[in-house]
């Protein structure tokens, strides 16, 4: 019994965390997120618990108006999808998210894509593939995806190439092997858990950029700099090693990297050191690999394993860790930032959406196989006097937060508790019996 206990409870909480995927009691902000700009003009953004997107097709960037939470519509998953690390953005008119999983390590016969339509609103699941990925296929590793062919990439270390997915035909691909003059470098400096950051430029060629690992008990090698530059072209199936030079910046670690329609390279925020990366931007200059420092107005503050994305004339970013707030629970950022890339020498930063704890939750749209009316966006507010701390002083959702920690805390222990008692050696007790005479 005490087993049986055991095993229903485990169950019970795995579920409770698994329901609770993209479907959030309260939002968190912080790290880990994704975010993705759809043909259709929505900026979707994916994390553990929290898949939402908001609707640009009535707003322009252009102008002062900043989003509240309360447009933020919740993306719903549908019960038979798998939840992939890093989806990668697709189809026919750019507006598919695809989660390529793996059920187990070794085996690509066991590689699962669903997909999800952001026109339709729609989930397929365990689509109907072409080929096969590589046996030692990590569903962890970030993706690139050329809008013009509409395949993806993504860079795996062990076996040495990019997995290549075609998200028109839904088939499988590989390139070349990394040459073994650059497994060095590849192994040396580029991270080597969740992936390298990394651009595709118009030219058809993909940046990858050296990182300092985040772990503190990893160490870098000295030779490792962001004086050099890894790059595959999908075009020719090519690799080559490419010297920067210029106001080379120093290593840093959970950063952004996003390229530009001129072909600039922006590297934005992360740490260096367990310090703040300073200069908190750096651009690269693709047409003669020269790295320079431009001036930031208004700046945003730093900022460590956020994410980036570009939309036209502004780079996008949201969420991530505020590195100088000494409080834990204020290290959060919940807000996204725009900022505005249009004169390369002076970057301006605004407000785009501020997260409001008092807001309504994240509206839910359907995830059954028919679109729904979405609202429209109107009614935004005007960009506010001064620009707000990255610090999240609302915290309204903290004792939520504690609640449900607590009782998995709690849950966890009595667990724990039955289970050892259903394990520790029992004494062995002689019975008497039922009658007995006194002496």
């Amino acid at each position: 019994m005490p087993y049986l206990s055991f095993f229903f409870i485990t169950l019970l909480l795995f579920n409770y965390i698994h329901s609770a995927q993209c479907q959030p009691l309260y939002f968190a902000g912080g790290s880990d997120f994704k975010s993705y700009y759809t043909g259709t003009k929505k900026l979707y953004y994916y994390g553990l618990l929290n898949c939402f997107y908001i609707d640009l097709n009535n707003l322009s960037l252009d102008g002062n108006i900043v989003i509240d939470s309360s447009k933020w519509i919740q993306v719903t998953k549908n019960e038979n999808t798998s939840l992939a690390n890093w989806p990668f953005l697709g189809g026919i008119s750019n507006d598919n998210l695809f989660f390529a999983k793996s059920a187990s390590y070794g085996t690509p016969a066991e590689v699962y894509v669903d997909t999800f339509d952001t026109t339709l609103n729609q989930w397929k699941t365990n689509l109907s593939l072409t080929g096969k990925p590589s046996q030692y296929f990590l569903d962890f590793k970030p993706w690139i995806t050329d809008a013009s062919t509409r395949k993806a990439y993504s860079l795996q270390y062990i076996p040495g190439i990019i997995e290549i997915f075609d998200t028109v035909k839904y088939a499988w691909a590989n390139s070349s092997v990394i040459p073994q003059t650059y497994q060095t470098y590849l192994s040396l400096s580029l991270s080597n858990l969740y992936g390298p950051p990394q651009v595709l430029l118009s030219s058809g060629v993909i940046l990858y950029f050296a990182s300092e690992p985040s772990s503190s008990s990893a160490t870098t090698s000295n030779t490792a700099s962001m004086d050099s530059i890894l790059s595959y072209n999908i075009k020719t199936n090519s690799w080559q090693l490419i010297n920067a030079t210029g106001q080379v910046p120093n290593l840093r670690s959970d950063y952004t990297a996003v390229s530009t329609s001129d072909g600039r390279v922006i590297i934005y925020g992360g740490t260096s050191n367990k310090l703040p990366a300073n200069p908190p931007i750096v651009v690269l200059n693709t047409s003669n690999y020269a790295w320079s420092v431009p001036s930031e107005i208004n700046t945003a503050g730093p900022l460590t394993k956020h994410t980036s994305i570009m939309v036209n004339n502004y780079m996008i970013t949201a969420f991530g860790v505020n590195v100088t707030e000494r409080n834990f629970l204020l290290q959060n950022n919940k807000n996204i930032y725009k900022l505005d890339i249009s004169d390369p020498l002076a970057y301006k930063w605004s407000v785009l959406s501020i997260y409001n704890d008092n807001s309504a939750t994240l509206k839910p749209i359907s995830s059954t196989y028919s679109a729904p009316n979405l609202p429209t966006y109107t009614g935004f507010s005007n960009t506010p006097s001064t620009f707000p701390s990255l610090n999240n002083d609302n915290n309204t959702n903290l004792p939520i937060i504690i609640g449900v920690s607590a009782g998995v805390v709690v849950v966890l222990s009595f667990a724990g508790f039955l289970f050892y008692k259903s394990t520790r050696p029992k004494p062995d007790y002689i019975l008497a019996p039922d009658n007995y005479d006194s002496i």
